[in-house]
C-alpha cells in the first residue's frame, strides 16, 4: 500500500492531527494562523482530558504565552527539532490584566502544545522525549 501510495505522489495526511511524545497519543487541534494563535484555549470552559492544543509557528523563537480568559490550568509543553525542550507545568488561569505573568520556554521553540494541568506528570512527558507531530 505504502509503495502504491508513493508510486502515484499522494502524502499521508493523518485523519486527526496529533503529537507522539514517548508512548502518548496526543490528538490536538492546531493554532496555525494568527487568530488560532492568538486566541489559543481561552474563553473555552474545558479541554479534553486526553487532547490538546498545538500551537505551530513558523520558526524557533521565544514565543511568551499568557493565561488571559482561560477557565482552568495547564501544562505548557515546549517542542523543537523533534524533542521536548522544556515544559511549563500547572500553568494558573488566575489572570491579573494590571500585572499578567508570561510563561516562555528556556530556549527558541517552533511548537507549543498545550494540555491539561497535571498531564505531562501523569504521562511522564519529560525534557528530551522525542516529540512526533502529525500534522
Amino acid at each position: 500500500m505504502a509503495t502504491a501510495l508513493a508510486f502515484w505522489g499522494h502524502t499521508f495526511i493523518p485523519a486527526t492531527p496529533a503529537v507522539d511524545i514517548g508512548r502518548v497519543h496526543i490528538p490536538v487541534e492546531i493554532a496555525r494562523d494568527d487568530a488560532s494563535l492568538q486566541k489559543g484555549l481561552s474563553g473555552r470552559v474545558s479541554l479534553d482530558p486526553e487532547k490538546g492544543m498545538l500551537f505551530v509557528f513558523p520558526k524557533p523563537d521565544i514565543y511568551p504565552f499568557w493565561m488571559p480568559d482561560m477557565y482552568f490550568p495547564i501544562d505548557i509543553i515546549w517542542i523543537n527539532s523533534g524533542y521536548v525542550v522544556d515544559i511549563t507545568a500547572d500553568v494558573p488561569n488566575d489572570f491579573d490584566p494590571h500585572n499578567p505573568k508570561f510563561y516562555a520556554p528556556k530556549t527558541p521553540v517552533q511548537y507549543v502544545l498545550e494540555v491539561n494541568a497535571g498531564f505531562a506528570r501523569t504521562q511522564n512527558i519529560n525534557i528530551g522525549d522525542k516529540a512526533v507531530l502529525r500534522i
